[in-house]
């Protein structure tokens, strides 16, 4: 969505869309890098779980795991990063490609 831009609540300026999806990713993705493992719930980002399909579509294996909620009776799931070396190196690859380098 080209020219749309909206206010970032962060900082108070003005970042693009894209930028901020982008932001988003790279965060999340190096949180799995890190060995972390992460659900919708951890994230403050509207409908998280849309990052998690961006990363597998870009061949990157996830662990997907349902755990029971803690406040009431539903379910999410917990997501890490499977540990093959190759799954590791498409992690990377990708990240690096977000960071721009």
């Amino acid at each position: 969505m080209a020219g749309k831009s909206r206010s970032c609540k962060n900082g108070g300026g003005i970042m693009s869309e894209a930028l901020q999806k982008s932001s988003h990713l790279i965060t999340i993705l190096s949180q799995l890098l890190e060995g972390k493992r992460l659900s919708s719930k951890d994230m403050f980002i509207s409908n998280s779980n849309q990052y998690f399909v961006q990363i597998k579509k870009h061949g990157i294996e996830l662990i997907e795991v349902w755990k029971p909620n803690i406040t009431n009776k539903g379910k999410h799931k917990e997501r890490r990063l499977h540990q093959s070396i190759e799954n590791i190196r498409r992690a990377e690859a990708y990240l690096k490609k977000l960071k721009g380098k």
